[in-house]
């Protein structure tokens, strides 16, 4: 049957009259879900949206721009991926790979990877993406990447020519994987059949939460969990027709996945891609993009507006013009208010308003999205006391020793959050406890982990691990449970530290991060301060640690037992940017803490290892890549 005979059959048998209506904006013509049972996702699966959005014309679909300025641009249907999508399903067919089975998808900002993760889903089969191990950091990727493929007990690796090279070391260490095999040699394979079948019960895909390299658990997130949470925020955003969605967000991690290339499928929105290395690079290229394509939605983490404002010389901003974008999410880490300010102050004569600015809050084990603010609403944030919050009071303040809080929003439609004790009972407004969530984008666990999941889901509410308060109905995030520093009793938020610190001239943004260590004696903690820096002279490294001392002590009133400077690139972050405070600790303990390297011969060392991994494999029946 041609590929406009299958799209046509699969759009007809699922929703017979979504073609006569305009559901991109009339979907909350009815008000908003309050409850769970009330939220009704448009599609049943992300199968079915992508099969709708193949039925639009060739002019909408993805534009992927060129990893250097000056390259080719790549354009993409959503027609042309249903395509290829189950070309390449035919192909993984063919190698034996069927419903249920892990697919390990390591592979960059790209088309192919797009139709590599709806190929796997058509089969049944659940896609799990991983960030390619490239970079300084290679050789504790190529570990993590074997730590995922053994902990989801992948059978294949879809990769590329480039990086098949390096992942042939992956066959030694994963022996559960039994081949490689490139987009280009799943391509080729026999006549893709035209019959596919999905449920909202069916496994949308297995995403591996950040964290230290030892520990890496997978989030099984079924179909009904994804359209459930994109539902939800396509309502919070009120997307309509005209809406444009720009990301350099990585394609690995839900904000990425979910939030924009998902998403855009869902609601049938144009969506152009950059990738996260060309963003680093020139964090102008994600703002140009914007004002060319006149973006409307697009989403980064606190340090991608921190970058645009200490990286985008003047010369760069000239003719920049921001007024399409009406929703700049800011998600994915703690928001910090200094940051917005000074994004606003820098863009705002380019056509950028400051309501727009959009603090959400999220995580992967409830899909993403958890918390959005109305639309209209601003930005809202709070200057509490910093001492009477640490010990779990938001108390209003001015001056010294206050602190000021950003406000994440409230519930997407559908789910319920709370704050809670440890009990489980449900706190009063301005008392800090447990962020708590319940809703149909609850995850269904950690993959093969009940222990895990059984700490985290508790009668179908989700314990985030992160700290919070309401206040008039509106969350407040203040920090991470296991990030707590606790001096003489005292509680201290690691994310306070860093804010500080990182407000100095000379310390990297995004790049410092505070934690404690146990005392020789006492049995209490000493505060630790990590900064990375460009400075190289020993006098103004020196002059720089003392003036951090100086300002947390004067701001956040404690003393700190060590403030160490590093160089760039020195503090562990997951492939999605976050900070890992326990690694970072871990490494500082045992003085492990140095810029990562990766010399040639470790390179080298790499790439024969790879040789031999594909070699070995080819012995045994040639399964090789």
């Amino acid at each position: 049957m041609p590929v406009s005979e299958t799209i046509n059959r699969v759009f007809r048998d699922s929703f017979p009259e979504a073609e006569r209506s305009n559901f991109r904006t009339s979907v909350w013509a009815y008000g908003l879900p309050e409850k769970p049972e009330d939220l009704q996702p448009i599609h049943p699966t992300l199968l079915h949206a992508l099969a709708t959005a193949a039925k639009m014309e060739e002019s909408i679909g993805i534009t992927l721009l060129p990893e250097k300025e000056g390259g080719a641009e790549v354009q993409a249907s959503y027609r042309r991926l249903y395509h290829d999508a189950i070309v390449i399903s035919a192909g993984l067919a063919a190698l034996g790979i069927g419903a249920g089975d892990r697919v390990l998808i390591v592979l960059p900002t790209s088309i192919e990877f797009v139709a590599c993760f709806f190929a796997v889903q058509f089969l049944r089969a659940i896609p799990v993406p991983a960030y390619p191990p490239v970079g300084l950091r290679m050789k504790a990727g190529l570990e993590k990447l074997a730590l995922i493929a053994a902990r989801a007990g992948a059978r294949l690796c879809i990769t590329d020519p480039r990086l098949r090279t390096l992942l042939g070391d992956l066959l030694l260490r994963a022996p559960v994987v039994e081949r490689l095999v490139t987009v280009d040699e799943l391509s080729t394979g026999p006549e893709p059949s035209d019959r596919f079948r999905s449920s909202g019960d069916d496994p949308g895909f297995i995403q591996f939460t950040s964290g230290s390299t030892g520990n890496p658990k997978g989030v099984l997130l079924s179909q009904r969990n994804l359209v459930s949470n994109i539902h939800a925020i396509g309502q919070s955003l009120r997307i309509n027709r005209n809406d444009v969605v720009v990301s350099w967000c990585p394609l690995y991690h839900d904000m990425g996945l979910i939030g924009t290339l998902l998403f855009s499928i869902y609601w049938r929105l144009p969506l152009v891609l950059l990738s996260p290395s060309a963003f680093l690079t020139r964090p102008s290229r994600w703002l140009w993009a914007i004002h060319r394509f006149k973006g409307t939605l697009s989403p980064a983490p606190n340090f991608g507006y921190g970058m645009c404002v200490a990286r985008v010389s003047p010369e760069e901003r000239e003719g920049l013009d921001l007024s399409s974008w009406r929703f700049a999410m800011n998600g994915a880490e703690p928001v910090d208010y200094r940051t917005l300010v000074d994004f606003d102050r820098m863009y705002g004569e380019h056509g950028f308003r400051m309501e727009n600015l959009y603090p959400v809050y999220g995580l992967a084990e409830s899909s993403l999205a958890v918390t959005f603010p109305r639309p209209g609403a601003g930005v809202r944030y709070e200057v509490v006391d910093r001492q009477e919050l640490a010990n779990g009071r938001a108390v209003l303040a001015s001056g010294k020793g206050s602190m000021a809080v950003v406000s994440v929003g409230r519930a997407v439609p559908g789910h319920y959050v709370a704050v809670v004790d440890e009990s489980g009972a449900a706190l009063p407004e301005r008392e800090v406890g447990h962020v708590v969530v319940l809703g149909a984008s609850v995850m269904q666990g950690y993959y093969d982990d009940d222990e895990a999941t059984g700490r985290v889901l508790r009668d179908g509410w989700l314990w985030t691990g992160d700290l919070g308060y309401f206040a008039d109905h509106n969350l407040y995030l203040t920090g991470r449970a296991k990030d707590l520093i606790i001096i003489r009793g005292r509680n201290l938020y690691a994310e306070d530290l860093e804010r500080t610190a990182e407000r100095l001239p000379g310390v990297r943004p995004g790049s410092a991060v505070a934690f404690g260590i146990d005392a020789l004696s006492g049995g209490t903690e000493r505060a630790v301060l990590i900064a990375e820096t460009r400075a190289h002279d020993r006098d103004e490294r020196e002059a720089l640690a003392a003036l951090i001392r100086e300002r947390v002590s004067e701001f956040c009133d404690v003393e700190l037992h060590d403030v160490q400077l590093v160089g760039p690139g020195t503090v562990p972050k997951t492939s999605s940017g976050k900070r890992q405070r326990s690694l970072c600790r871990q490494l500082y303990l045992t003085g492990d803490l140095r810029p990562p390297r990766t010399s040639r011969f470790s390179v080298g060392l790499i790439v024969a290892r790879s040789k031999l991994g594909l070699f070995l494999r080819r012995l045994r029946g040639g399964r090789g890549g």
